[in-house]
């Protein structure tokens, strides 16, 4: 009777070490990893490494998004938060070819204007390395976005509340996961394009530092609606990463800080840094959904902002 416990239950015990370590291991390292693979990718790609920069850039998101979808899968934070069939379908699709036509064509307005009027042509910043105009990059445009998105979320005025509206359509989902992030009004993607774009090409800063600053803020995009359970720790006076930008979804009142799309620095100074270690908002979503339409609802949420 004594060696009967160990036999049945040794080797389910063996296995449930393994899964704890797994759950260990991604939970404290899946961002330091995956921020030095990003890093690491932006080097290779900007030393011409690694052959067509398009193609290694679709392989790079193929392997980060995919990823990250396995994982949100198979060890979600919070199961009521995973992406379904109904919220992929119904609102994530149709929300990424809509602002995928309205980026390309922002994108595509941007860079015929500046080439019109030649911005960006005669540079003042060619004294800085590549990797300096990105680190440049990612800080002016990310100060600008800051107050951008704080204004949307705390203005009072006219301006103010119709920032709100074009920006509301990405807090009425009550889920968070890697794909709901392109979740969002087309007009609120536009003015972010602008953002993103306009200050590196009016400062001249190279096609490298572009690209760089680019990939870093896309995969902090990624990983900030991140449905695991995974923990920067020190990073997060850095980066604006998952634990703080989850908060920045919570319907609760107070808790809808962190503004800062990349780096935490603004927030830190502004007075608007959240981070609660080691926990999660009780629910996600706007104060008081009844007063918009469900996220779903695809035709009265592109409406929002003309009402």
């Amino acid at each position: 009777m004594q060696t009967l416990p160990a036999k049945t239950y040794g080797p389910i015990s063996k296995s449930s070490s393994m899964h704890a370590y797994l759950i260990r291991f991604i939970k404290f390292g899946f961002y330091p990893i995956g921020l030095a693979l990003t890093l690491a990718f932006i080097y290779l790609n900007t030393q011409k490494l690694l052959g067509n920069p398009k193609q290694a850039y679709t392989i790079y998101l193929i392997v980060v998004i995919g990823s990250m979808l396995v994982l949100e899968w198979t060890m979600p934070a919070r199961p009521d938060w995973s992406m379904t069939w109904r919220s992929f379908f119904r609102r994530d699709v149709p929300m990424m070819l809509v602002n995928g036509v309205a980026l390309a064509g922002t994108t595509f307005g941007l860079t015929a204007l500046t080439q019109w009027i030649g911005i960006g042509t005669a540079s003042n910043t060619l004294w800085l390395p590549w990797w300096g105009q990105a680190c440049a990059a990612i800080l002016i445009s990310d100060f600008l976005w800051y107050w951008v998105h704080r204004y949307s979320h705390e203005g009072r005025r006219r301006f103010g509340q119709w920032l709100w509206k074009t920006h509301v359509a990405h807090h009425l989902p009550q889920q968070v996961y890697v794909l709901m992030h392109a979740v969002g009004h087309p007009i609120n993607g536009a003015y972010v394009r602008a953002i993103l774009m306009l200050p590196p090409v009016f400062l001249g800063f190279s096609t490298e530092a572009i690209f760089a600053a680019a990939v870093l803020t896309g995969f902090q995009g990624l990983v900030s609606h991140f449905n695991v359970d995974v923990r920067a720790g020190y990073f997060n006076y850095i980066f604006m990463g998952t634990e703080l930008h989850r908060y920045h979804h919570s319907a609760a009142l107070g808790e809808g800080k962190n503004y800062a799309a990349v780096v935490t620095i603004w927030d830190q100074l502004f007075g608007s840094f959240d981070y609660h270690h080691g926990s999660m908002p009780e629910s996600l979503g706007v104060h008081e959904p009844e007063a918009y339409p469900e996220s779903a609802e695809m035709l009265h949420v592109l409406l929002i902002p003309f009402k």
